[in-house]
């Protein structure tokens, strides 16, 4: 056979395959194979071409080209694909390392060396060899996006971001580097790019739903609950995997927006797909602080909490082995080292509430740490700088990073202040730096984590009749589970400033819309109804369709919509101001307010409140009695609507909870920071001994 023509043929045969037509290959590969079958190339070319169809062939053909030519490094990688492809993951390490002896530089092969080392668990020995190949070939996209996942799991966000932009330079028309890449950028607060990457993902593959679904939850957490419900239910078109995830985003979407026609139905179906994800052991996570807003059962809710804490045991489990941290004994008479960790140092629902706190501890008892894992500078984190023995900034770290740092600061008690929301690090307290580890405060349910075996509470939010849904011990503090700061607050303005009539009673609730169900509603109304000319004052959350729910389902109820006036968001100290125009703050059954409640309570507004079956349909109750005005405390819908219109009606009986509520701020447990940081130190020591000694008490009661 001419020389020349089987050269041809190899050209082709090779042009074609690279060209990925496949079925014009093979036979030239074959034609040239039968005239001379010890062809390195065209044994090498058909055995990558047959991997996937005849992986035994493949396999044999391999091995022959490297048989005819041992010293190149391609046939090597492509043997140890075919054989990870077979399962045999040692025989293919062993060939990706013939390959990388015969050329140290091969990007790719580093890359593959990663993979098989990624899907064997060993998530640090696959780092290094995709950033060596990275080092050889800063462009690769397969390298770039597998480096990314791994550096997203360690919380390494900044590096991961790199890689991903590196990734879409090389390679701009995937539409899940932009999926990606937009979901990092939200995690660092920046919206305007995650958007457009969201949407340049959709653009790339309209049939795809993750993005559509990514950027439904930026937009409801911007408040655009309109666009975020249409997102969503793109989302549920295209993406039926991610199901009870969309299912539960668009239920609350649907609060948000107060539309309560068949939220029963809704939640029956969302019940019914998070049985079935858990049956499955879906390695998914599940949106638990959205699912808290929803009248899902409490074992439901400790189940989907046990999952995603499973999640991130094996998330960390590289990482923890590496920690491997040890905690010696310490001496009885030495002072416990508690430290706080949380986004929220900042003007936030938990930061403004605790800023005040961290100054009044006894450091002759304790040593305060902070470690704050979003950086701002605004008031309230300079006011917990100014507070603690040792301020971290940790938000550029990861997880690990952050543990180890704990670690190595001897801290004895670690305290979670957010749980599983907003820019939080559970991975942090998976890693188990601290012996003791208790949450509190910014997650208001359970964590089912073996890695946060302790709850802050007190016995109004967790009652014993509720305590089976938690995974925790019960740390019940007697003041109460949470204090208010001292807070800004403008000078009052008038009702006219407001768009509020003026010599009638003005019921209000700023809580979140979300909050707000039918039954609480209908209650409202009927109040409406009977104190005449009084109005409902509630948030305005940019919703035009929400506003016309309400004006709808009032009508409904025979009052006039005009008799619901609406307030726009405003910076604090001018939003806690407006307080003081109102006449009685109502608490939504459903989700009673946290910090819009306590900010209430500071302004000097009493609420009343209904305590219902879970922690956050418990909060009011807990706020109002640590506050002195237990009067507020209604025992069921009946008493609560009596509550309100008596007040409404005989001005007088409010003047006087008004005047014990102002009293209160000097000496009431929710107003007095340093007591609460004394009950703190107890609770501290009290985990501290129920750990010591092994003990089997679900509920430690603080005195």
């Amino acid at each position: 056979m001419d020389a020349r023509k089987l050269a041809v043929w190899t050209r082709d045969a090779l042009r074609h395959h690279k060209a990925g037509r496949l079925d014009q290959a093979r036979p030239l590969y074959e034609q040239v194979l039968r005239h001379t079958p010890g062809d390195a190339r065209a044994l090498h070319g058909l055995g990558v071409l047959l991997q996937s169809d005849e992986p035994a062939r493949a396999l044999e053909l391999l091995r022959a080209a490297i048989q005819a030519r041992p010293g190149v490094a391609i046939y090597w990688n492509n043997l140890g694909n075919a054989l990870r492809a077979l399962g045999r993951q040692d025989e293919g390490e062993a060939a990706y390392r013939e390959s990388l002896r015969l050329d140290p530089r091969y990007a790719l092969a580093w890359y593959n060396l990663g993979a098989l080392k990624q899907e064997a668990g060993q998530s640090d020995a696959a780092r290094e060899a995709f950033e060596a190949a990275l080092r050889e070939d800063r462009s690769l996209e397969a390298a770039n996006l597998a480096l990314a996942g791994l550096l997203r799991r360690e919380g390494r966000i900044d590096d991961a971001i790199s890689c991903l932009e590196r990734a879409i330079a090389a390679q701009p028309g995937r539409a899940g580097s932009y999926n990606d890449l937009g979901a990092l950028y939200q995690l660092r607060g920046r919206v305007e790019p995650a958007l457009a990457c969201f949407e340049r993902a959709s653009e790339l593959d309209p049939a795809s739903g993750e993005p559509h679904f990514n950027r439904g939850k930026l937009l409801e957490d911007l408040g655009r609950s309109e666009e975020a419900r249409a997102c969503y239910q793109m989302a549920h078109a295209h993406a039926p995997q991610l199901g009870a995830e969309i299912s539960c985003h668009l239920a609350v979407v649907a609060r948000r927006l107060c539309d309560w026609n068949g939220e029963a139905e809704r939640t029956a179906e969302l019940v019914q797909q998070i049985e079935v994800l858990l049956r499955a052991d879906d390695e998914r996570g599940l949106p638990a602080l959205t699912l808290q807003a929803l009248p899902v059962p409490g074992a439901l809710r400790l189940a989907v909490a046990r999952h995603l804490a499973r999640g991130l045991e094996r998330q960390t489990a590289a990482a923890r082995a590496r920690c491997a941290f040890r905690h010696p004994p310490r001496r009885a008479s030495e002072r416990l080292r508690i430290g706080y960790v949380s986004p929220d140092f900042r003007t936030h629902a938990v930061g403004t509430l605790v800023h005040d706190l961290f100054r009044h501890h006894d450091r002759a008892a304790v040593a305060v740490h902070a470690y704050s894992l979003v950086s701002v500078d605004d008031p309230f984190q300079r006011r917990v700088r100014a507070g603690v023995d040792v301020f971290a900034d940790v938000s550029r770290d990861s997880p690990e990073a952050i543990a180890r740092r704990i670690h190595a600061d001897g801290i004895d008690v670690l305290v979670d202040l957010a749980g599983y929301t907003t820019y939080s690090r559970s991975a942090i307290f998976a890693l188990r730096p601290a012996p003791v580890q208790v949450h509190w405060l910014g997650y208001l349910d359970t964590q089912g984590a073996d890695f946060l075996p302790y709850v802050l509470a007190d016995d109004v939010v967790i009652p014993e009749e509720v305590a089976a849904d938690f995974s925790e011990t019960i740390v019940a503090l007697p003041r109460g589970f949470a204090l208010v700061s001292p807070l800004p607050i403008a000078e009052k303005p008038s009702r006219a400033e407001l768009g509020l009539p003026g010599e009638v009673f003005v019921f209000c609730c700023m809580n979140g819309l979300h909050k707000l169900d039918a039954e609480t509603f209908e209650v409202w109304m009927r109040m409406l109804a009977r104190v005449p000319d009084s109005v409902l004052w509630l948030p305005d959350e940019g919703a035009e369709v929400a506003r016309r729910n309400l004006a709808r389902e009032a009508a409904a109820l025979g009052v006039d919509p005009a008799r619901l006036r609406f307030a726009a968001r405003a910076p604090l100290p001018q939003y806690l101001a407006r307080y003081r125009v109102a006449d009685l703050f109502l608490d939504t059954f459903a989700y009673n307010g946290g910090a819009t409640a306590a900010g209430a309570l500071r302004a000097g507004i009493p609420v009343l409140t209904l305590p219902g079956d879970r922690f956050l349909r418990r909060m009011g109750a807990s706020l109002c009695r640590s506050a002195g005005i237990p009067e507020a405390i209604c025992e069921d819908a009946r008493v609560y609507e009596e509550r309100a219109v008596a007040w409404a009606s005989r001005p007088e009986e409010l003047a006087r909870v008004r005047q014990r509520l102002a009293e209160g701020h000097a000496s009431a447990p929710l107003f007095d920071a340093r007591g609460f940081a004394r009950q703190l130190e107890a609770a501290y020591r009290a985990i501290w001994r129920h750990r010591a000694e092994g003990s089997a008490a679900r509920r430690i009661s603080v005195v």
